[in-house]
Formats: C-alpha cells, sequence, structure tokens
C-alpha cells in the first residue's frame, strides 16, 4: 500500500463560471473521477472510491490565505497562520521555516516506522542560487531537508526517479538541452514507481498558481491539460491497495477576474483505496480545514503493515 499526496498550488473550488478556468478548460480526467469538472458544485461527492471535500484555507485568519503559512499547514498539520500571527507570502521566513523543520509529515512518518518520500527533482544550479544559499527554500524543500534524506537531482530525474515540478519538463528543457520533453502520463508513471518502495510519495506541482497570478490564458490552459492528463494517469494506473489524496494551499487560478489569491475553499480529493477511511476521518472532526491533511494521511498510513525493502 502506498498513500500518495499530491500537492497543487493555487487551486480553489471556484464556480461554474467564464472566469474559471477550471470549468471552462477541458478536464476528460478529472470528470471521469468526479462526474463534473473541480468546482465547488462538486464537494461533497462522495463515493466508494472519490471524495471531494471542500476545504477552509483561511485557517480563522484575516486576510486571504498566502503560500507560505498554507503549505506550512499542509504539511504540519498545524494551524501556521495562526502561529505566525499573519498570512505569509511566498518563501518562508527563517521562523516559519525553522517551525516546519521542527515537526513536519516527513518526521511524524519516520517516527512511526513509515518511508516517506518527496518525488520532486532539483537541479545544481537551484542551490547555487544566492537566495537559496541564504537559506531562502519553499515549505516542502525544508521539510524534506528536515528529514536528513538525499533530494532527488536530475540524474534521478532522467533515470525515472524523480519528477519535475512541471510534470513534462518543459521548462527544464528550454535550458538544458539534454533534457528532453515527455508526456503527463509518463510522469505519472515515474510516479507511481517511486512509490513501490515508498509508503507514502508526495509531489509538488506550482505553475497553476503562477497562471494564476500572470492572468496567462495560454499558460493556465497548459497547466490544466498537463495536470488532468498526469492525474487520470495515476488514478488508472494506481495499485489497488493504494490512495491518493490532492489538496492545495490557497485559491487563485480558479479565478481569472484577480491576479491575488482568494479565500475560495480549496479542494480535498481522496481517491482509491482508503476513501471510506478517509470519510470517517474527516465525518469525525467537527470543521475540515488545511490541518487536517498531516492527520488525514498519517491516519491513511496505518493500514500500511511495515516499511518496504
Amino acid at each position: 500500500m502506498t498513500v500518495y499526496l499530491l500537492f497543487i498550488d493555487g487551486v480553489g473550488l471556484g464556480e461554474k463560471a467564464s472566469y474559471n478556468p477550471w470549468y471552462t478548460e477541458p478536464t476528460p480526467g478529472i470528470h471521469n473521477i468526479l462526474g463534473s469538472p473541480l468546482v465547488r458544485e462538486a464537494a461533497g461527492r462522495v463515493s466508494t472510491e472519490v471524495l471531494l471535500l471542500s476545504t477552509d484555507a483561511c485557517l480563522g485568519v484575516e486576510g486571504l490565505p498566502q503560500s507560505a503559512t498554507g503549505q506550512a499547514t499542509i504539511f504540519t498539520g498545524r494551524n501556521a497562520p495562526q502561529a505566525m500571527g499573519e498570512h505569509q507570502s511566498g518563501l518562508p521566513f527563517r521562523r516559519l521555516r525553522e517551525w516546519v523543520q521542527r515537526e513536519n509529515l516527513y518526521l511524524r512518518a519516520a517516527v512511526l516506522g513509515w518511508r516517506a518520500t518527496f518525488a520532486n527533482a532539483y537541479t545544481e544550479e537551484y542551490f547555487h542560487l544566492p537566495k537559496t544559499k541564504r537559506g531562502w527554500v519553499s515549505v516542502s524543500t525544508a521539510a524534506i531537508q528536515s528529514s536528513g534524506q538525499p533530494l532527488r537531482m536530475l540524474d534521478d530525474l532522467l533515470e525515472g526517479n524523480a519528477v519535475y515540478h512541471d510534470l513534462t519538463r518543459w521548462t527544464l528543457a528550454k535550458r538544458r538541452p539534454e533534457v528532453e520533453v515527455i508526456r503527463p502520463e509518463k510522469a505519472a508513471q515515474d510516479l507511481l514507481n517511486i512509490g513501490v518502495k515508498q509508503d507514502l510519495v508526495v509531489h509538488e506541482f506550482f505553475l497553476s498558481d503562477l497562471a494564476g497570478h500572470r492572468q496567462d490564458r495560454e499558460l493556465i490552459a497548459k497547466v490544466i491539460q498537463d495536470y488532468d492528463r498526469f492525474l487520470k494517469e495515476v488514478i488508472q494506473r494506481i495499485g489497488s491497495e493504494d490512495t491518493v489524496v490532492l489538496v492545495s494551499d490557497h485559491g487563485n487560478s480558479e479565478d481569472f477576474r484577480f491576479r491575488t489569491h482568494t479565500a475560495a475553499p480549496v479542494p480535498t480529493l481522496v481517491m482509491g483505496r482508503s476513501v471510506e477511511k478517509a470519510i470517517q476521518f474527516t465525518s469525525s472532526r467537527e470543521t475540515w480545514d488545511l490541518t487536517g491533511i498531516t492527520p488525514l494521511l498519517l491516519h491513511l498510513l496505518s493500514d500500511v503493515g511495515k516499511t518496504k525493502g
């Protein structure tokens, strides 16, 4: 059994409206899963194989939810904006970064005897950037670094042992001629291959948030098409005992009327073997927000008998 966490940045549950590309763009993969586009109206959709929950990303703190604190909440199960006294955007400041590094999903999984990994690939150039050298890294990077396990690099990517943040490697291929663009389906297959020896596999996709900030219709169309194909392939190929949990940190790309984030609820989409267990867990909580993601994942992992060799 493997649990997959698919974190997709900046996707709220929006309306069935012309300003919501997640409604206007074709998403046959998502439609096959949900029976509808990824919109607010679909929340509450429950079956033995699919659960879609409307998830509060504001977390009781005034202002629009932001990436640093939203992601910190997802990866720790603790209310980061409440702890920091505000929603914090972009890369986490030192205080928030250290807060994430002290306790997060990877560390908690390890204590319980489960193998958890971050599937995303890094390049050497990333670690030579001035901001990276100063410690300015994403929440997801800070969390996996705290585990002490090696990061996946370009060689891993080219061997199929990692997945790039854009899925098809097209942004990387622009500056690295040795890198070929792949299909989203190949990225999905690589992700699932990583899961063969892992109990929990995490992947982060952030171009959705970038497209929303830029209000770039061409980019968001590509983002939606690629991610839809990727997700469809993942769901079609996961093992009979596997579960996929998809979540976002805040709204943005679902409403092209604004360049800013939105206060829209975000999706928690659970697919696969442990949906009934997820239904029982989520229904036992008084409210459902981003603080529930790490506890949900750990709860689903409790079905794992032992770590994989």
